[in-house]
């Protein structure tokens, strides 16, 4: 089996704490001469929300709205995910910043599929550190990449956020 780091997955919520998660990851990219792929997933409304619009607005213009309200949603996204990168990484992280996209869908569904498809060698992402029965009830984006991302065999490199 090769243990290389070629490619690095960084999720990103674009919170407080991600330019040291991000520094992390920057620090395995250079040691090994890695690249790395940042992505941000923007979840889609709750089906409550889905419903409650659905309700409201006559099918065909929701449809618009839809299409041309992700479209600008993701352009800001995008946007916003460009200015964290300018104002909070590393100087030097254009060197090994392969690509930033924002998916739309669940977090830890987007964390795997683009870990997958750009076939990852590391995941990094930043964990709260809740305690089991937290995350059971309430669940966690890090917890459940963790767990799904066992059965492709892809190390996950989880940063404690609450010790930041």
């Amino acid at each position: 089996m090769d243990y290389t780091i070629r490619t690095i997955l960084y999720a990103t919520d674009l919170g407080p704490h991600g330019p040291e998660v991000f520094n992390h990851a920057f620090s395995l990219a250079k040691q090994y001469g890695a690249k790395i792929h940042i992505v941000h997933a923007l979840e889609p409304m709750s089906d409550y929300a889905q419903s409650l619009v659905e309700t409201l607005v006559p099918p065909d213009t929701l449809k618009n709205l839809h299409q041309t309200g992700f479209e600008q949603v993701n352009q800001e996204m995008h946007r916003r995910l460009e200015t964290f990168c300018e104002d909070h990484l590393h100087p030097e992280a254009q060197t090994v910043v392969a690509s930033m996209r924002v998916v739309e869908g669940q977090p830890a569904q987007v964390i795997l599929d683009e870990a997958k498809r750009i076939s990852a060698d590391l995941i990094v992402l930043g964990s709260h550190g809740q305690t089991a029965l937290g995350e059971m009830f309430m669940g966690s984006v890090a917890h459940k990449v963790l767990i799904k991302a066992r059965h492709p065999g892809i190390p996950v490199f989880l940063v404690p956020i609450d010790r930041i």
